[in-house]
């Protein structure tokens, strides 16, 4: 049951990821072009940080690391505080990038093409 769960949400990231790299080639808004760069980059951004951040996290829980963050904070609440930055961080990206978007639909850069009107030639 979870495998099935798990395969639509990739499913379904997929999609979108696929719907706005089409809304991007079709508008050319920065706004879409920088949302669908957040959410390509995301897991890359996280595996880098990742790689970086868990020998820490280890180090301290192991008792090798004593210094003022180690003697005011435990281990969880230091990955519950970093997590929320993360998410701060990603939601501001997130709120910038609708900000570019709405600032461009107000601009008028997003509209529907008129249709052309054809002249019935007269036989």
């Amino acid at each position: 049951m979870f495998n099935i769960i798990a395969g639509l949400s990739i499913l379904a990231h997929l999609a979108l990821i696929g719907l706005l790299l089409f809304c991007c080639f079709r508008t050319k808004s920065k706004g879409v072009i920088f949302i669908t760069a957040l959410l390509l980059t995301s897991g890359i951004f996280s595996s880098i940080f990742q790689h970086f951040y868990r020998p820490y996290i280890d180090q301290w829980a192991a008792g090798e690391i004593s210094n003022w963050l180690t003697r005011n904070m435990t281990t969880g609440e230091f990955i519950l505080t970093v997590s929320y930055i993360k998410s701060f961080l990603y939601r501001s990206l997130f709120v910038f990038g609708v900000f570019l978007i709405y600032r461009e639909w107000r601009q008028g850069k997003f509209h529907l093409p008129q249709p052309e009107h054809r002249e019935e030639l007269a036989v």
